[in-house]
């Protein structure tokens, strides 16, 4: 038989918790609510996820705009690529600097 304690798991910490749900590496605006004028998009918005933009969307068709006129668009943040960018220079020099000490 099982050799386990037969007791409920914990619920896991407010850490893993956010595993999956865009909660890590997540930019100050994540969503962006963006209305069309008749020849572009333009933004309307800045929302910190697209949960509180499409609540954005759904006020706004509610009072009386077009739905086929507003859109909700998610935006990359800057700053993870900016993060991958330096990473890989990091790496680039570390690599660079061994190269350089063994072949003298």
């Amino acid at each position: 038989m099982g050799g386990g304690s037969g007791a409920q798991p914990h619920a896991p910490s407010a850490f893993l918790a956010g595993i999956g749900k865009g909660v890590f590496g997540r930019s100050r605006h994540a969503a962006t609510l963006e209305r069309h004028d008749g020849q572009v998009w333009r933004e309307v918005g800045r929302y910190g996820s697209i949960r509180d933009a499409d609540r954005a969307l759904d006020e706004a068709v509610a009072n009386g705009d077009p739905p086929d006129a507003l859109r909700v668009m998610e935006t990359h943040a800057a700053s993870n690529r900016l993060l991958a960018v330096a990473g890989v220079i990091a790496i680039a020099a570390a690599i660079a600097i061994v190269a350089y000490v063994i072949l003298g």
